[in-house]
């Protein structure tokens, strides 16, 4: 019987496809995947730091497999992602039943970590490889046909003064533009249909040939039965006009742009070293729109950074009013451990003016989020149909060329097709819509049969 292994992730997209390779690896060794930590044989918790919360619950569920490892002593846990890179022996101490700490670019050595403690019974730290590039000869266990993520860059140059990420995943790396061709159509060639370009600022992107992002993203859309291209995460201050321009010329390249501002006020965007002002980010916002008007436009941002005061906040919700991002992922300052902020600036915002700070942008957020999707009543879409809808089993669900939700009712044989759809009503998460083409339309590039 094959052993058994089971991987559970926390954080970003990154760490969800890192833990598509971890999965991959140990498939090649004949390992079986279960979704049951208690039934596996090798048990991963491939772990996110940037918020305290994702970070305890990941230790938290790893500290509960202590009966597991006293009643089985060759079930191996391993630690995995920033915890692991950020902590290392640390975790060792901490949690007495803990194996293997496996840090960001040393995961693809799992199997061998796994085989090693296994034949000689000592507790493993690897974090060393932080710093060099990564080659990677598996095919990750993706956990949908349709949809997939491929990294493109690793680690991260930026040193915004509330991140951890620079000291987690390392220096940046780009994969050769050839590589990551190769891989995409290795997945197109297995039916998948949209691929999402990952990295810490892909549009940084540049590799040793000095191929830039627009270069991939030109070369990526010449792939025939390739239908769909998205990317996350852009930073502000690496938008260059070639980047605008071959988001614009790229008919693969989805209208949605995740471009981070975190705040809307200069004094608090240079405490963050974030290496823009509002200004600059208000006019790459005007040129995006004015080449791709149908772009939606999602953002993160920070509310009570160290030192804000009540109108450097208000200046945030105002560029949130004058913006208006169809979505936001909007969180409260806490500082964390091995950052700049943390290391060099009081947290002296009190906690419940944060909360309320928090709240209020929440409110005009969501606000704006279900006016901008009423405003979609009645228009077309094109909808990739991924399956069913997760709260509706009797109806439909796909997303937009801009990246928005819509659930509707349909055949199931639209599943896995373009459709086409027209939006009859929206809240602020989820547009509602009816299907206007009945059978899916024959496309250029789309699998017979």
């Amino acid at each position: 019987m094959a052993d058994k292994y089971c991987i559970i992730t926390y954080g970003c997209q990154m760490n969800e496809h890192d833990s598509e390779i971890m999965e991959g690896l140990l498939r090649m060794r004949g390992y079986e995947r279960v979704g049951d930590e208690h039934k596996a044989d090798v048990v991963v918790f491939n772990t996110c730091c940037v918020r305290e919360g994702a970070e305890n619950r990941a230790i938290a569920r790893c500290e509960s497999l202590r009966p597991a490892k006293e009643n089985n002593p060759r079930l191996v846990i391993a630690l995995s992602g920033c915890v692991a890179q950020d902590q290392g022996r640390r975790l060792l101490d901490r949690i007495p039943h803990l194996d293997l700490v496996v840090g960001t670019r040393d995961y693809i050595h799992l199997p061998e970590l796994v085989e090693q403690y296994l034949v000689d019974g000592k507790r493993l730290v690897a974090t060393e490889d932080i710093d060099k590039p990564l080659s990677i000869n598996t095919v990750p266990m993706r956990q949908s046909g349709l949809r997939g993520f491929v990294n493109i860059m690793y680690g991260c140059n930026n040193r915004c003064t509330f991140c951890i990420v620079p000291k987690t995943r390392g220096e940046e790396w780009s994969r050769p533009v050839d590589d990551i061709v190769r891989e995409v159509r290795g997945m197109v060639d297995h039916g998948y249909r949209e691929v999402t370009l990952l990295g810490q600022n892909v549009n940084s992107y540049m590799t040793g040939k000095r191929e830039d992002f627009a270069d991939l993203l030109y070369a990526l859309n010449e792939l025939d039965g390739l239908w769909r291209i998205r990317y996350t995460t852009s930073n502000p201050k690496s938008c260059r006009d070639r980047h605008i321009g071959a988001v614009a010329d790229c008919d693969k390249v989805m209208e949605n742009l995740h471009l981070p501002v975190q705040s809307g006020n200069d004094r608090i965007l240079r405490l963050m070293k974030r290496a823009y002002n509002a200004k600059r980010y208000r006019h790459l916002v005007s040129l995006f729109r004015e080449q791709n008007p149908v772009h939606s436009l999602s953002t993160d941002i920070i509310a009570g950074f160290p030192t804000e005061t009540d109108e450097e906040f208000a200046e945030t919700l105002r560029l949130v009013e004058e913006v208006r991002f169809d979505s936001a992922f909007m969180f409260m300052y806490s500082p964390r451990a091995g950052t700049v902020s943390a290391e060099t600036m009081r947290d002296d915002v009190p906690l419940r003016l944060k909360k309320a700070r928090l709240q209020r942008l929440i409110e005009l957020q969501e606000s704006i989020s279900a006016e901008k999707n009423r405003e979609e009543a009645g228009r077309v879409h094109e909808v990739l149909v991924e399956g069913p809808s997760k709260k509706d089993p009797d109806a439909l669900q796909g997303r937009t060329r801009t990246d928005k939700m819509v659930v509707f009712r349909g055949n199931r044989r639209l599943v896995g097709t373009l459709a086409q759809v027209q939006i009859t009503g929206g809240s602020s998460h989820t547009l509602f819509a009816e299907v206007v083409t009945r059978e899916p339309e024959p496309l250029a590039g789309a699998p017979a049969g």
